[in-house]
């Protein structure tokens, strides 16, 4: 790779679409692979084909594969330049990896990519994806000084068991301009790190993130939320006004366990909680260009839905980029103050799920149920378009580039989610 570093800043890019022409830039895996000067990578994702990612990858690169699912993988010639990685588990079902990363290493700078999908072919094609990415100079001679961002970086790659020889590597990284731009992450709960130092993941860690950038919020009888949250995703699951107002207190930098009972009793009631749920219709599927293959990336239950509790007057439809297509994307973007022109942006593997994000417990206690990895970039300023009906973020005087519109739009009398199979 050229010692002129493409994303040095760092910057939020969609992934194409097939057949679909674009007058902003879209990046592809190719792209960011930039396989002919790559010398190792570490590669994460909830689903992983060996078959269609290996080609584009030159045998010489070493690999570190994290996943939950590996597919189309001949497991009799897996190459031996290859380490598979297996997270821990502490339960011994339902917990996943859904973190979606790639760390790529070059013989003189470091690539970050917080994906939004798979690696798989269809996340890079027909389904509507976007990434964040930046490149860090890097010198095999040098160490630097650690700063919150790598350290963030190196203890979420200590969480998914990844070799300490590789996380090594982060040493000859230069850090300095990962700025406005913080770690969030999530590990399941259980076994050697049951509750311990939980603070640090999901929805709490999200919390810890909008309290050093925004200061600490009282909570009291003239407490007013200011935060607009929307919520893109590709996963539903059950959920309640309960999770969703600890959820929506995370987002303003409160950490509600230490005062649940006051929260439930005297503030924010579900009228206050103005959060997005943006998620596909039923219809949209329907009328996707590329079939109903699309569907099958789209996950919820009809009887967690159905359910009494669900705060279905939250849902909002997807409003995409390009006509007749879908988003496996996950994103949050929050609008803060009177003026809703400023605030923060998530980009990464989190959906809006208390899987994702955790849920706490009588006691106070956190549960999580995933990996997840996602970055939250501050200091966004957001420009009203289309009259006022939608806004476009901007991140460093660069316009982040999402893969849909921020347009409340709640759903309509005859919508429902997309359930498939499920």
């Amino acid at each position: 790779m050229s010692s002129d570093l493409r994303y040095p800043e760092g910057a939020v890019r969609t992934t194409p679409l097939r057949g679909v022409t674009t007058d902003y830039e879209t990046v592809s895996l190719a792209d960011l692979l930039n396989a002919d000067y790559l010398e190792h990578a570490v590669l994460t994702a909830f689903v992983l084909d060996e078959s269609w990612l290996l080609p584009h990858i030159d045998p010489k690169t070493t690999l570190t594969l994290v996943t939950s699912n590996l597919v189309n993988s001949d497991t009799d010639e897996h190459p031996d330049n290859t380490t598979y990685v297996s997270p821990e588990f502490p339960l011994p079902h339902g917990q996943i990896v859904h973190t979606k990363m790639l760390l790529l290493f070059y013989a003189h700078s470091m690539r970050l990519v917080v994906c939004t999908g798979n690696l798989v072919e269809e996340d890079w094609t027909i389904m509507h994806n976007c990434v964040y990415v930046q490149d860090f100079p890097m010198d095999s001679t040098r160490v630097f000084p650690a700063n919150e961002f790598s350290l963030a970086l190196a203890y979420s790659l200590l969480d998914l068991s990844i070799p300490v020889n590789v996380v090594a590597r982060l040493n000859h990284v230069d850090f300095t301009r990962a700025t406005n731009v913080h770690i969030v992450t999530t590990v399941p709960t259980g076994g050697a790190r049951k509750h311990e130092f939980m603070e640090e993941y999901g929805m709490l860690r999200l919390a810890q993130v909008v309290k050093q950038l925004y200061g600490s919020r009282p909570i009291d009888e003239e407490f007013e939320p200011d935060t607009r949250l929307y919520c893109v995703g590709s996963s539903l699951g059950r959920m309640d006004y309960t999770w969703l107002r600890e959820f929506y207190l995370c987002a303003h930098g409160i950490e509600p366990r230490l005062m649940r009972k006051y929260v439930f009793n005297h503030s924010t009631p579900n009228d206050m909680v103005d959060v997005g749920i943006a998620f596909h219709t039923q219809a949209q599927v329907d009328a996707c260009r590329y079939g109903e293959q699309c569907g099958q990336f789209i996950m919820t239950k009809r009887s967690k839905y159905e359910e009494r509790d669900f705060p279905r007057g939250a849902m909002v439809r997807i409003e995409p980029l390009h006509k007749d297509t879908l988003l496996h994307a996950k994103a949050m973007v929050a609008q803060i103050g009177v003026e809703q022109d400023e605030g923060w942006v998530y980009v990464g593997s989190h959906n809006c799920t208390r899987a994702a994000w955790g849920t706490l417990y009588k006691g106070e206690l956190p549960y999580f149920n995933n990996y997840e990895f996602g970055v939250l970039l501050s200091g966004v300023q957001f420009k009203k378009v289309d009259g006022g009906k939608g806004v476009r973020a901007v991140w460093k005087e660069n316009v982040l580039e999402l893969p849909f519109q921020v347009v409340w739009c709640p759903y309509y009398r005859e919508d429902a989610p997309y359930f498939g199979a499920f």
